[in-house]
């Protein structure tokens, strides 16, 4: 049996604002140093559109500089609490299964229900690059019996190819940016030490956690409309938030074009960034792992008939691509 602690080396509370006759929320973000801003982001968003709840958020941070963390503070609010679990050097995943660029931090949602079990039989996960932009009172209130979590089905193309991968009736493949936690059932089924023996036991999960997560909780999970986590693929220039709909409560900016890098940036995304504590910080340009976003941006200048535009991000192209070489 694993312990609850198993992975964490310090606990620390930045601080705790409560108002008494506020229902709390508890939600938690597992991040490594280069996703600590666009938790911060989502954070702020979830602050923003729910000022009637206490908001305790729960962050599990795998080798994020001091610097990084203390910047959370600036989201101190009335109704806001923020714990930090700095995750241990002893935290590892089998690096055979981690394909598609799937971070060891992604994992680390396998710890969440276990450890926050003491103080919360539901618990909101959320991935880093998401934005909550409704209320979310409609989530929080459905009802977990005999439930594992309340999640939102992936998209068509991924039930295609998981479904058979992981044995699952097609169509109950869920995206794991988005788990509404019943941390008891969790708990009570010794899913975190059974999450843990499958992802490290030497056998390739195409998308490692999730897989995981997916085959654990088989049938024992509430599927939600897909506005609770509204999976959006960015094209440079960041117009599809223009396209999703009023109601729509969370937002899962996908694949690794992400809204933080200037080439993707949302009109949306700006807004919340311009009212958050990172309002000035600067952003990069795209992800330094994939210099060929350049290059398409330039190609659609040339398009517009921008060709002085176009070829000073062809030469940042070039400039990218030969760092990344290096």
């Amino acid at each position: 049996m694993l312990t609850e602690n198993l992975f964490i080396s310090k606990i620390t509370t930045l601080f705790s604002h409560i108002i008494e006759s506020q229902e709390t929320l508890h939600i938690a973000f597992c991040f490594d140093d280069n996703y600590a801003m666009p938790a911060g982001i989502a954070m702020s968003s979830v602050i923003i559109n729910n000022p009637d709840k206490n908001l305790f958020f729960h962050l599990f941070a795998n080798k994020v500089s001091n610097k990084k963390i203390e910047n959370f503070n600036k989201l101190s609010q009335k109704n806001t609490s923020i714990i930090c679990y700095e995750v241990s050097d002893d935290f590892s995943i089998n690096p055979d299964t981690l394909v598609l660029h799937v971070s060891a931090s992604t994992c680390l949602r396998f710890i969440v229900p276990q450890l926050l079990n003491k103080v919360a039989s539901r618990v909101l996960y959320l991935d880093c690059d998401i934005l909550c932009t409704n209320k979310l009172d409609d989530l929080i209130n459905k009802d977990l019996t005999d439930k594992y979590a309340a999640v939102v089905a992936d998209v068509d193309k991924t039930q295609e190819k998981q479904c058979p991968a992981c044995n699952i009736p097609y169509g109950e493949y869920f995206n794991a940016g988005m788990i509404y936690i019943n941390t008891d059932m969790w708990v009570a089924n010794n899913l975190t030490e059974k999450a843990f023996a499958m992802i490290n036991s030497g056998k390739v999960y195409k998308f490692a956690d999730q897989d995981v997560l997916n085959i654990l909780m088989q049938g024992k999970t509430l599927f939600l409309p897909k506005n609770y986590n509204q999976l959006t693929s960015l094209s440079v220039g960041g117009n599809e938030d223009n396209l999703l709909s009023d109601d729509t409560v969370i937002i899962h900016y996908v694949t690794g074009n992400k809204p933080w890098y200037q080439l993707y940036l949302t009109p949306l995304y700006q807004r919340y960034i311009a009212s958050s504590p990172w309002a000035n910080q600067k952003l990069l340009l795209a992800n330094e792992n994939a210099p060929s976003t350049t290059r398409r941006y330039a190609k659609l200048l040339v398009s517009q008939k921008k060709y002085f535009s176009a070829f000073k991000y062809y030469l940042l192209y070039l400039k990218h691509k030969a760092f990344k070489k290096r």
